[in-house]
């Protein structure tokens, strides 16, 4: 047998070439097309929505609101009223004029929150200094509370329907009440729970379009935990009848707090998200508190908030 001829090396050489070069367009091509579909997926799944602004979070007394007046700035521009106010829809608009500015607040369970108060204002509201405790003045409230009297008395009962810009001293009919409720329905796109504070941060990182970190807090400087009382039912009972008020609005929106959860999370993802967000502050924590996570002098803990919580920068 003859050797192949150069000329026949040659053609199969050139044969070589022109298979590898098919090859490689048509690879080209693929991979082209694909970055094109992965393209068009991200398109349609990007999220629509676009950080909040412009926003007014009413604090509530004794709720847990420290953290959210404590945010870094990051060269960001913001429209923020982040301050303990009584609310008053008509004067906050001539300040807050942007139409998409969103209104929010959190409650609290009005049974640990009064505690909380009670231990707090108890040195310079009239009606807690004359008591000689909680209980007492719970069985005594009538003796110790004058609703008609001027004074430091004003979040002395239903303190959180103060707030909200109601008055908390009278009585209201079924219909004045639900007629209230939807009120503040209306004016707040979101309010939130205490008791559930982690599952409150999620919900509002969604709403807000924020990042993880923009919602990330840690409690700092809270009471001692030997300062909280062990609350009977006789006591429980007694504040929610005292605050009666508070009890119908916390019971409320506690209800629409998780009806929006369900609507916006899945059970498994609400999870995976507080599981990253939890897994976030143990980082923060790491860099941030100090080695006394409390004041221990006594005398400082009657001034200092139940659950005041502060944000460490991130960025």
């Amino acid at each position: 047998m003859h050797p192949p001829s150069l000329k026949t090396l040659f053609l199969f050489l050139i044969l070589i070439i022109l298979i590898i070069v098919a090859a490689m367009s048509f690879q080209n091509e693929d991979v082209s097309s694909f970055s094109e579909k992965t393209r068009n997926s991200d398109n349609v799944t990007a999220p629509s929505c676009s950080p909040r602004r412009n926003v007014m979070f009413l604090k509530t007394h004794k709720t847990g609101t420290k953290y959210v007046d404590k945010y870094q700035e990051n060269g960001t521009s913001f429209n923020f009223i982040t301050h303990h106010l009584r609310f008053n829809s008509v004067e906050l608009k001539k300040v807050l004029k942007a139409e998409d500015t969103f209104y929010f607040s959190i409650i609290r369970n009005p049974v640990s929150q009064m505690e909380s108060a009670f231990s707090f204002f108890r040195r310079s509201f009239p009606a807690f200094k004359a008591a000689k405790s909680l209980e007492d003045f719970l069985k005594n409230a009538n003796k110790y509370f004058d609703p008609l009297k001027e004074g430091n008395n004003e979040l002395v009962k239903n303190p959180m329907w103060f707030d909200f810009g109601y008055n908390n001293k009278v009585e209201y009919t079924e219909h004045e009440f639900a007629k209230a409720l939807q009120n503040i329905q209306r004016s707040f796109d979101l309010i939130l729970i205490t008791e559930y504070f982690d599952e409150s941060m999620i919900l509002l990182k969604e709403v807000m379009c924020w990042d993880i970190d923009d919602v990330v807090t840690f409690t700092h400087n809270s009471r001692h935990e030997m300062d909280h009382k062990n609350i009977s039912e006789d006591v429980a009972s007694r504040i929610k009848k005292w605050n009666s008020l508070d009890w119908r609005l916390y019971n409320h929106f506690n209800v629409t707090f998780w009806t929006k959860i369900e609507e916006m999370f899945s059970p498994a993802r609400l999870q995976e998200e507080l599981a990253i967000l939890r897994e976030r502050r143990i980082f923060l924590e790491a860099q941030c508190s100090q080695d006394k996570p409390f004041i221990a002098k006594k005398p400082m803990q009657e001034f200092i908030s139940e659950t005041a919580f502060i944000s460490c920068p991130t960025r």
